[in-house]
């Protein structure tokens, strides 16, 4: 847990909302604590910025109390004029559900067989090429089709980002990893109750991805891929087959490595037979 001081005219509006999380009206709130508009915008544009409360829809625009997590309230302080929060999640926290869910469900519905699908952001002093050319997360393997015998090889990058951390730099992270691989995606951490605070800078986001050719992919929940949704699908790269191997022999951990030459391995003596 952590606090936030919010200051005297941020704490009486953000008492002033529904504890419901309903809609309560600019001019509406406006009215009912007697201020003007520079006093209001004021105290909401800081409460905005604290992300404690969420723009939501009516005439003169509205405010909305938004959770700071799917599983817990604000607690506020009235004698001290505070709001305790939880803290956002890690980003390293998100790591485990995403990589089940890349194994399962997304791995299915993208027709992937996997060879290796394993987390690459924490590798210690091993030599990688820096730290842009270092992916969170990796997924090799082959690309199958419903109507067409050719297997397609496959290295895709992922960056997570965490809703609170949103902004562009992700996608030129992203961008980095693309040169040495054949697609790279940001996965966005996006809570339904709070998509509404982050409209502006996920729209940055996929504007950015989509001149670049780096695919974005939101979820509200990491470990359902049902709440998984690609918003730009990302192109596949040029990449030579030399800068692939390197990627693999760099990025890859030895077992992965062992793995992936060993299904190829396997795949050209079928051939071969």
């Amino acid at each position: 847990m952590y606090e936030l001081q919010l200051t005297i005219d941020e704490y009486h509006l953000f008492v002033a909302l529904p504890d419901s999380r309903e809609a309560l009206g600019n001019t509406a709130a406006r009215t009912y604590l007697g201020w003007n508009r520079l006093r209001y915008d004021r105290a909401r544009a800081g409460l905005l910025e604290k992300q404690l409360v969420v723009r939501a829809r009516g005439r003169g625009g509205a405010l909305r109390r938004a959770p700071v997590t799917d599983d817990s309230d604000v607690s506020v302080d009235d004698a001290a004029c505070s709001a305790t929060i939880r803290p956002p999640v890690a980003e390293t926290e998100l790591y485990e559900p995403i990589l089940a869910t890349l194994k399962t469900g997304w791995a299915e519905d993208r027709g992937f067989n996997a060879l290796v699908i394993e987390e690459t952001a924490h590798q210690g002093r091993r030599p990688t090429g820096g730290y842009w050319t270092r992916p969170d997360l990796v997924a090799v393997g082959m690309k199958t089709f419903k109507h067409v015998p050719h297997q397609q090889f496959e290295i895709v990058t992922f960056e997570v980002n965490p809703m609170a951390k949103l902004n562009v730099i992700a996608v030129f992270e992203a961008l980095a990893h693309r040169r040495a691989s054949t697609h790279a995606y940001v996965l966005i951490e996006m809570r339904n109750e709070l998509t509404d605070a982050y409209v502006e800078t996920l729209g940055n986001v996929q504007q950015a991805a989509t001149e670049h050719g780096v695919g974005v992919i939101v979820f509200d929940d990491p470990a359902d891929y049902e709440t998984w949704e690609e918003v730009v699908v990302a192109e596949r790269s040029g990449t030579p087959p030399e800068m692939l191997n390197d990627f693999i022999e760099t990025q890859v951990s030895q077992p992965g490595q062992q793995t992936i030459e060993t299904a190829i391995a396997r795949g050209r003596c079928s051939v071969a037979g």
